[in-house]
């Protein structure tokens, strides 16, 4: 499910305006406002994302007649046609997105620049948005799916001939004898895990991603080595990491799987979660970039 579709009828009401949140922010669709402002009777209609948070406030006179549809991505099929539809070409727009433009303006800068990571590395950020799976998800599938500013940064990277992926980042969820791991070690995963077996008094939550699994450890903040983490063992040369270079902060509240049915979408389903996954962007030498 990609989001969701409401329209308002001009039925005559006050109150019940819907309140969209996200990051820290707030919209407010006052459809009533719009509707009796027209000369004709007129339709209201806004569409949002599944993942943003919404709230309808209270109707204090009249009656809110609305419809909602739930909308979904499927595959597209170039020859497939709407029964009695014209045939018109699909046309792709682009959004003049400044902070995209920026943002494959300054990497191609530092791409191009034998200064940045001369020796090559692994870029990491945080997705803008959370996206409905299950455990049988494969995180590939996901790329046709993103939304709105995180399918722009990974398109960006994709002009510049780079080849982003999506992984999962699990850390440990408390901050136990006052120290904090959340915000320094994770362990990177290329597929969706449910909660493995294990026990506090032999391993931890990451320590059984590793071994079990085939986790790999990684740093959460750029200024720590992944090697000090740890969920790995130097003397093991077995064990692998992979010292990443954030570009956003990690958010751990972000790459969390959310049981959907809690938070969002119109009906109550268990049959998926949400999650956010991390795009990470792995860096040639400056001597193959070049």
């Amino acid at each position: 499910m990609l989001g969701s579709l409401v329209i308002v009828y001009p039925t005559a009401h006050q109150g019940g305006e819907l309140v969209l949140r996200h990051k820290g922010r707030e919209w407010k669709f006052n459809a009533n406002a719009l509707t009796s402002s027209q000369s004709s009777p007129s339709l209201a209609y806004v569409a949002f994302y599944s993942d943003i948070e919404h709230e309808v406030l209270k109707v204090t006179d009249g009656s809110r007649v609305t419809l909602t549809y739930n909308l979904y991505l499927v595959p597209h099929d170039p020859t497939s046609q709407i029964p009695g539809s014209p045939n018109l070409p699909l046309v792709s727009v682009k959004p003049n997105l400044k902070d995209i433009t920026n943002f494959q303006a300054t990497l191609r800068q530092f791409l191009q620049s034998p200064e940045f990571m001369p020796e090559g590395g692994t870029l990491a950020l945080n997705l803008a948005h959370l996206y409905p799976v299950t455990f049988d998800t494969e995180l590939e599938e996901m790329i046709e799916c993103l939304k709105g500013e995180d399918a722009h940064v990974y398109q960006s990277c994709r002009e510049l001939k780079l080849e982003p992926v999506l992984q999962m980042i699990y850390n440990e969820r408390s901050d136990w004898g006052g120290y904090d791991t959340l915000a320094k070690f994770g362990v990177m995963m290329e597929v969706i895990v449910e909660n493995p077996i294990y026990s506090y008094e032999h391993s931890s939550y990451e320590r059984t991603l590793v071994e079990r699994e085939g986790g790999i450890p990684v740093n959460l903040q750029n200024d720590v080595l992944a090697t000090n983490s740890e969920y790995w063992n130097g003397d093991n040369p077995k064990e692998e990491y992979e010292q990443l270079t954030w570009l956003t902060d990690f958010s751990k509240s972000a790459n969390e799987l959310r049981d959907a049915g809690l938070q969002y979408g119109n009906e109550c389903t268990l049959g998926y979660i949400y999650c956010s996954p991390c795009l990470i962007v792995r860096i040639d030498p400056a001597s193959d970039r070049i």
